[in-house]
């Protein structure tokens, strides 16, 4: 599922749909947890992060607690997304056929083809906001991968704090100068 494939945006919008109107019906679950796998394999760390962590916030506690106890030595803690995500991710590269297994238990099913629709979601919506925005994932474009981009987005929000901390000091040093001619006027 990673990276985007043109040739199946209609397989992304199928599971994209069924996961806006949580009507998983029409998904076969081995493919969704094949396209999990894949998705495990390529899909740059901090996507993967973003998206299980999204995944697991939005699960049944009863599910995430479910999901912990199959897996405890990834120590997983159901009330903790980013925890479970963490554990999901070691759990996926070291243990795929566990992985595959927790998730065709009757309680799971249900929560693979949700995270496979998900992940379609997410590919969906950064290839649109790749495609109108100038940017591109996975190579595509420009080129700068996930992970670069994230980088940039903080250095940009980084220089924008910077401008207003100097905006700021600026002030408080006129107000400062203000002041001080105030109280020479003052002495006089």
């Amino acid at each position: 599922m990673w990276p985007f494939d043109q040739n199946n945006q209609g397989m992304y919008q199928q599971y994209a749909q069924a996961y806006s109107n949580g009507n998983f019906n029409g998904l076969d679950p081995n493919q969704a947890m094949g396209h999990i796998q894949q998705f495990m394999q390529s899909a740059p760390p901090e996507m993967q992060q973003q998206v299980y962590q999204q995944h697991f916030a939005q699960m049944p506690f009863e599910q995430r607690a479910f999901f912990a106890q199959q897996a405890p030595q990834y120590g997983m803690n159901p009330n903790d997304p980013w925890s479970m995500a963490q554990g999901f991710m070691r759990l996926g590269q070291e243990q795929p056929n566990m992985l595959e297994r927790i998730f065709s238990h009757p309680v799971m099913m249900g929560a693979g083809v949700a995270l496979a629709a998900l992940v379609a979601k997410h590919m969906l919506d950064h290839h649109q906001q790749s495609q109108y925005g100038g940017q591109q994932y996975g190579g595509y474009g420009n080129n700068m991968g996930y992970q670069e981009q994230e980088l940039q987005r903080e250095m940009n929000q980084v220089r924008r704090e910077e401008r207003e901390l100097h905006r700021e000091e600026e002030r408080f040093e006129d107000r400062e100068e203000h002041r001080h001619r105030r109280r020479e006027r003052e002495d006089y």
